[in-house]
């Protein structure tokens, strides 16, 4: 791989977006929270497959972080978040992630652009070429929304840590996207109706443009493991009854989920915050 793609895969620091909201916020009644207005919501999300080098560490990952964030440029970036993986049995067992979100795909061009011709960027991918590779060349492009703030359903650990599970779809019945955004505000009310306070539940769809492995991408969060089993306890007794026949309308998705590890790395609104991987 070129060394300027691999400088701009590691540009890519990510979510959701769908990313995780680290600080406590005040929590709006349920009742007050209006359906999300897809022109509102709206995002261009990037995925870029990498892989843990022979150096690589949780010590040696805040290290490469915190140098990262002294480059990258504030003004393009809307937030970003690495995956690692929790379970052997993923689409891509050993593959982590790294996502970022922007405005547009024009900005995130230009950004690239811009990255691959700083020297300081390209110092720095020197330096840490053994702790993380990514493979900039086979990014996967998406239109992210978020229906459920970050923080709707509780706090999350001051580390950035959030755990993940990724659902693999596809379009059923010659349905399209448009239908997929029609589901949403119906699961969002029906997950609001149940018990999720204290999970940090929220979640994401990602669209994908061009992707052999999936028509959309369902990515849930929450703050740890046992908030996303309690989360899957209320969802089959609250949620699942009403809402997966909908879902079967237009849509399937693969039986397994991907498991992941993750940590929000940067967040534009919330850029002092600190990205440790010790902790989870």
């Amino acid at each position: 791989m070129r060394t300027s793609l691999k400088l701009v895969a590691l540009l890519l620091a990510t979510s959701i977006l769908f990313g995780c909201n680290d600080s406590a916020a005040p929590q709006n009644p349920t009742a007050q929270r209006s359906a999300f207005n897809l022109a509102d919501a709206t995002y261009f999300n990037e995925f870029v497959p990498c892989t843990l080098g022979s150096e690589s560490s949780p010590e040696k990952m805040n290290q490469m972080i915190a140098e990262w964030k002294t480059l990258i440029n504030s003004e393009a970036l809307d937030g970003g978040w690495i995956y690692l993986p929790a379970s052997e049995e993923n689409t891509y067992p050993a593959g982590a992630w790294w996502e970022l979100q922007w405005a547009s795909k024009e900005s995130a061009d230009e950004a690239w652009e811009q990255w691959g011709q700083d020297s300081a960027a390209i110092d720095w991918t020197a330096k840490y070429e053994s702790v993380l590779s990514c493979d900039a060349q086979n990014r996967n492009n998406f239109e992210a929304v978020f229906p459920v703030d970050a923080d709707e359903f509780g706090e999350f650990s001051d580390s950035g840590y959030f755990y993940s599970e990724v659902l693999l779809c596809r379009y059923e019945k010659g349905a399209d996207k448009n239908d997929a955004k029609e589901f949403l505000n119906s699961y969002t009310e029906a997950v609001r109706a149940s018990d999720y306070q204290g999970t940090g539940y929220h979640f994401g769809n990602y669209y994908a443009s061009d992707n052999t492995d999936a028509d959309f991408l369902w990515g849930e969060y929450t703050n740890s493991k046992p908030s996303y089993d309690r989360v899957v306890e209320l969802f089959a007794r609250d949620v699942e009854p009403t809402q997966f026949p909908l879902f079967s309308e237009f849509a399937s998705c693969k039986e397994e989920t991907d498991k992941y590890n993750g940590w929000t790395v940067y967040e534009r609104d919330e850029s002092d915050s600190s990205t440790d991987f010790t902790r989870m």
